[in-house]
């Protein structure tokens, strides 16, 4: 197949969002199974790759390195943090470089060294440093970093070492895992790391227990539209404050960041709205920290939604307009919906047991007004809250 005729049949296929109807479209396109695979695969690559990279179209990915990389947004609120703790970066080591995203962020602002163990990888890695014109920015390592950090050859070529960025996979021999000594390296490679450079920047799974996490640094939950992205540990003076770990959450893009505090919130019946955190808040477990900071109670001590009176806007908190609390009996809820006119209904559940299959086949109201139906827990019963969406 001829290049022209390929990129044509990329760019038609990314058009559809349904894989198996790509497949189907390529079919009818007498396209070969073999060549069917790889134009799957690219766009696969262009259409989760431009969510990440301005410049995708012109990158090249790996299947489980697209998965992995950090998407622009959050790599450049990391290189701005880095910065903004040291002041200025001499030279940046980046121990597990894959693809390349991160290294990127970092080389648009800072010199990087960049260690990659996949001969493979290090191809698609140089390739996609050329996209950004930084190959003069960015030295090349083939090499397992953890032979190289006693290699006294590697550790001269690091004399002018500001920070180190950590980004071990986190892909097992079952697939992807949040067990960070099933990490390669283990995160307790971290602890060689320290060795060479005190201000260290790692990155681990958001699916990972914070509280198995016992080095001494500071723990930041990111999101990013509404979505939780990574969880970053930072050592040395990467830390807010050097007499204490800090918890934090951030919220991007419109970097809004908090601290962890934990104050006693009072746990109260719904008031007239009902406020739901931002995912890296919940993660982070800022739930007490938000209802501090805009004087809010909670409805439960263990769920993570806020009540109040005063109508609130904030990236931090969606924001719901309570019509009525009910019980969880499907006819009641039915009837309330008709009478509110409401017919166009959404649902939520956290704090109890619900299938939402069931509830969408049973619940259905009536009327032209959007409303929403979430099933949680109010003080020690189980409860419907109806609300729409202010």
């Amino acid at each position: 197949m001829n290049h022209d005729n390929r990129e044509r049949l990329i760019a038609e296929a990314s058009k559809i969002r349904d894989i198996n109807k790509r497949r189907k479209y390529l079919e009818a396109q007498r396209v070969s199974d073999e060549d069917i695979d790889g134009i799957l695969d690219d766009v696969h690559y262009k259409t989760k790759g431009r969510d990440k990279f301005p410049r995708a179209s012109k990158m090249k990915f790996t299947r489980d390195g697209l998965a992995m990389a950090t998407g622009k947004a959050v790599a450049e609120y990391r290189t701005w943090k880095i910065r903004s703790q040291l002041g200025s970066v001499r030279k940046a080591l980046d121990a597990c470089a894959g693809i390349g995203g991160d290294t990127i962020a970092m080389a648009l602002r800072w010199p990087v060294v960049a260690v990659e163990i996949d001969p493979e990888m290090i191809e698609v890695f140089r390739h996609n440093i050329e996209v950004y014109g930084l190959q003069n920015k960015v030295e090349v390592v083939q090499g397992d970093i953890t032979k190289l950090v006693n290699d006294e050859g590697f550790k001269s070529s690091l004399s002018e070492l500001d920070v180190i960025f950590f980004d071990p996979s986190r892909r097992g021999e079952r697939g992807r895992t949040v067990k960070t000594e099933e990490y390669t390296p283990p995160l307790s490679f971290v602890e060689e790391l320290l060795k060479i450079c005190p201000n260290l920047c790692v990155k681990i799974s958001p699916g990972t227990d914070l509280d198995r996490i016992r080095y001494n640094c500071d723990i930041e939950v990111i999101s990013n539209r509404g979505e939780v992205k990574e969880v970053i540990l930072w050592f040395g003076k990467l830390k807010l404050d050097q007499e204490k770990k800090t918890a934090l959450a951030t919220k991007l893009p419109e970097k809004v960041t908090m601290e962890r505090t934990t104050p006693e919130i009072e746990v109260t019946q719904v008031k007239k709205y009902l406020f739901e955190p931002d995912p890296a808040y919940i993660k982070g477990r800022l739930i007490d920290t938000l209802a501090q900071q805009y004087e809010l109670t909670q409805i439960h001590s263990k769920i993570a939604y806020l009540t109040g009176d005063e109508l609130l806007r904030t990236p931090l908190l969606k924001t719901y307009e309570v019509l009525r609390v009910t019980g969880t009996e499907q006819d009641e809820i039915n009837a309330i919906l008709g009478e509110l006119e409401i017919g166009r209904v959404d649902f939520k559940a956290r704090g109890m047991s619900v299938d939402m299959r069931k509830i969408h086949e049973k619940i259905q109201g009536r009327g032209r007004r959007r409303g929403l139906v979430v099933f949680t827990m109010v003080g020690k019963n189980n409860a419907a809250i109806i609300c729409r969406y202010a």
